[in-house]
């Protein structure tokens, strides 16, 4: 069954990145990377660009599962984005990376993960 992996270009987001992949070997794939870009937002560190993203194509090169790459665009809410993506390609697991484990707590009070922990049809790991 398919994985989706929320994808920023941080440590963070390559850790999750690497459990993406572990659970859609282990599920028999496809993985799904989707980096999702706020309309009229410049500079946002959570935005990959070709670089980043060339890099990440890198890292699971060597997948035994198929791979594929969105790169949505919103101007709205970033969970709603991954939510679709997750209904379209009828996944499994939705996987998300945090900052630290310290802010754990933190970050699941965040209107995003909040949104997508309560929200997702498929089982939700955070990384």
């Amino acid at each position: 069954m398919a994985v989706v992996v929320g994808f920023i270009p941080t440590e963070v987001g390559f850790k999750a990145l690497a459990a993406a992949r572990e659970e859609a070997e282990q599920r028999g794939g496809p993985l799904i990377v989707v980096n999702v870009l706020r309309e009229g937002v410049g500079e946002d560190p959570r935005h990959a660009d070709d670089q980043q993203l060339e890099i990440a194509r890198d890292e699971l090169r060597r997948a035994s599962v198929r791979v594929s790459f969105r790169q949505e665009t919103t101007d709205d809410d970033i969970a709603d984005v991954l939510l679709q993506v997750v209904e379209e390609e009828k996944a499994e697991l939705l996987v998300l990376g945090v900052r630290r484990h310290q802010d754990l707590a933190r970050h699941l009070l965040g209107l995003t993960v909040q949104k997508l922990l309560l929200s997702a049809d498929s089982d939700v790991l955070v990384v």
